[in-house]
């Protein structure tokens, strides 16, 4: 496939991802409480969704950068490569979460194809790694680039042992609602988690890298 072709369809799959994910993140605010029936403010409290957040702007910035260089030929800026590789682990972590963790413990049909959690837990991860990987391929990325797809994983990890661990629910603190704190072992879990987001990060920039080469 030309370049020029895979520039399109880049474009057309993050003009998407922006879209899919301003839409479901708007039906929260209009009745689409899901199957738990999660609070819409409570749903920035989610990994899930703060997630497809960031995928979602990473892609805008993208389609706006493709839309110039299909327009005037002017190369997409490194940095939002970044920005959009970051976003993409950070869904990767959401996929595989959902697919080995929370999908047996809490049952595939609500949490993976439950309303827009098809979307938000299966699709957007899908689209996001198949554009980046496959058709924004004109920039390898170095080791120490891809250091920043654990950000994501790191601050939020920090962010629910605060509320789950040091805060606590009876202190107007979170329940410990992925699970992650049973039987007290945050320490454990959180540690993992980040070693985890990191295997994924390297795997995205290898399929993404050999692609490029």
């Amino acid at each position: 496939m030309d370049s020029k072709k895979k520039l399109y369809l880049a474009f057309i799959m993050n003009l998407f991802i922006f879209l899919a994910t301003l839409g479901v993140v708007i039906s929260y605010f209009f009745g689409n409480d899901g199957q738990y029936h999660i609070e819409p403010s409570f749903r920035f409290n989610l990994f899930t969704t703060d997630s497809n957040i960031l995928c979602g702007a990473a892609a805008l910035v993208m389609a706006v950068f493709q839309l110039r260089q299909m327009k005037n030929n002017k190369p997409v800026p490194k940095w939002a490569f970044i920005l959009k590789y970051t976003g993409t682990c950070a869904l990767s972590v959401t996929f595989f979460t959902v697919i080995f963790f929370l999908g047996p413990s809490m049952g595939f049909m609500d949490m993976v194809f439950g309303g827009t959690s098809v979307y938000m837990h299966f699709f957007g991860p899908i689209i996001a790694f198949v554009s980046f990987c496959f058709f924004e391929t004109s920039k390898p990325l170095s080791m120490p680039v891809s250091l920043t797809g654990i950000i994501p994983t790191a601050v939020y990890g920090a962010w629910y042992c605060t509320e789950v661990v040091f805060i606590t629910a009876e202190n107007g603190g979170w329940q410990d609602f992925y699970g992650f704190n049973q039987g007290g072992y945050w320490y454990i879990t959180y540690p993992i988690m980040i070693l985890a987001a990191f295997g994924l990060c390297m795997l995205v920039r290898a399929v993404h890298n050999s692609m490029s080469n």
